[in-house]
């Protein structure tokens, strides 16, 4: 008896060790990433500006669902031909590639590769990082996912804040242009340690296709056959919808603070993003791990809007950089924090195409298409000469109060979740 429980114990820690070593090496390929992005993030904001100016962002943001469409697409069909470790290594080393490659063209003086730019750095990020998750989601049990999610998304987020702290810097000395190539090369780092984390800890195993089956790379058809899916999807599709808004709002905001001084705007909002990095950190280490441990996943969900509300409502009020700033400021903070800690939960007892295939529908299609979708409807309105900017706000308050609805069949059957085994 005391052999076996000797031997059952082993098997907890071993289990314990593999949980923790996954969440801590794809925490640190995140970081890299993250860190990387934040080279990439604002240099193409300002750059794409510079060539057709903050009103175009609308426009250049409407192109965003049929790229993100076409890139997640492909990855479904490279996951079903390559599987998810060495399509994750493709996609990795493919970002770094494409991002040299606006680079230079950058430096050759193309206008015309800004626009190409600012659309790879919407779709690239959110694709590696969703597939960074869908591994930590196929290896964490739900108890041990509420003890890291928070360290896993502060440890990514530390890498945000050294890269934009350390970009608001050298940002001006080094130029805009030079941000990219650094960008680009942080990602060689990432693909190392995330390919590292499967071939230590193995692939989770793909489900067989029955002879004649048609394959289903996006798996579209888990939507209507889970109800938790299509309100995931519907609650990212409004939360994005608010950041795009609430972005294009600040953005023709800090345009009119910083004209003609383009190097001390990139730094500015290479510090900005340093800043709300670094106070995602603070919520992703000490806040989103007692609010995981102690509230209902329903409650932590509920709270998030509301809070948003509030910093709205006084934008609303008085528009300005600093409120419009906070409320933008309080939206990614949260979002890069509490929000994916929670949501992430929800991700846990499903199966494998639900958190490698519908995932990148949601949380990358998803959350880029919320963008580009009301970005098509900004830009009509401003061809009929609606002053859009005038309205953003009003539209953000509109769409939060959707996703504080969209809340409650979210959660409503939280509690009679399927368990699931975990590992790969």
């Amino acid at each position: 008896m005391s052999s076996f429980r000797l031997r059952f114990g082993g098997v907890v820690v071993l289990a314990l060790r593999k949980d923790y070593s996954v969440a801590a090496l794809m925490a640190f390929a995140a970081f890299f990433t993250l860190a990387g992005y934040e080279f990439v993030r604002s240099p193409a904001t300002v750059l794409f500006k510079n060539a057709y100016g903050a009103d175009n962002l609308p426009l250049v943001m409407a192109a965003m669902p049929f790229v993100v469409f076409g890139g997640v697409a492909l990855y479904g069909w490279i996951l079903s031909q390559l599987g998810p470790r060495r399509t994750l290594l493709v996609t990795s080393l493919g970002s770094a590639i494409a991002i040299v490659a606006c680079y230079l063209a950058v430096l050759s003086g193309s206008k015309m590769i800004t626009p190409v730019l600012f659309l790879l750095k919407e779709l690239y990020i959110v694709l590696l990082i969703e597939q960074y998750w869908s591994y930590i989601n196929s290896t964490l049990s739900s108890d041990v996912a509420r003890k890291v999610n928070g360290p896993i998304t502060g440890i990514s987020g530390l890498g945000g804040f050294v890269g934009g702290s350390i970009g608001g810097i050298i940002a001006q000395p080094l130029g805009t242009e030079s941000m990219l190539l650094i960008g680009a090369l942080l990602l060689v780092p990432a693909a190392l340690v995330s390919n590292l984390t499967y071939k230590l800890h193995g692939e989770p195993e793909m489900p067989p296709r029955k002879a004649g089956e048609k394959a289903h790379h996006m798996g579209w058809q888990l939507f209507r056959e889970n109800p938790t899916l299509a309100s995931l999807l519907a609650i990212v599709l409004s939360t994005q919808v608010i950041a795009a808004v609430l972005d294009f709002k600040f953005q023709g905001l800090l345009s009119t603070s910083f004209a003609g001084d383009t190097d001390k705007e990139t730094a500015f909002q290479l510090s900005f993003w340093g800043n709300l990095n670094l106070a995602s950190i603070v919520l992703q280490f000490l806040v989103a791990p007692l609010l995981l441990s102690f509230l209902a996943v329903r409650w932590i969900h509920l709270m998030l809007p509301l809070i948003h509300l509030t910093a709205i409502t006084v934008a609303i009020i008085e528009p300005n950089v600093l409120t419009v700033g906070t409320a933008f400021f309080l939206f990614k903070a949260f979002d890069y924090s509490i929000f994916r800690a929670a949501k992430e939960l929800l991700y846990i007892p499903l199966g494998f195409d639900e958190r490698y295939r519908a995932k990148e529908v949601i949380d990358v299609f998803g959350y880029r298409t919320g963008k580009g979708g009301s970005s098509v409807l900004i830009v009509m309105a401003q061809k009929a000469g609606v002053m859009m900017g005038n309205y953003y706000l009003l539209i953000a308050f509109s769409a939060t109060v959707l996703w504080l609805a969209l809340i409650f069949p979210l959660t409503r059957d939280r509690s009679a979740a399927p368990a699931r085994e975990q590992g790969p």
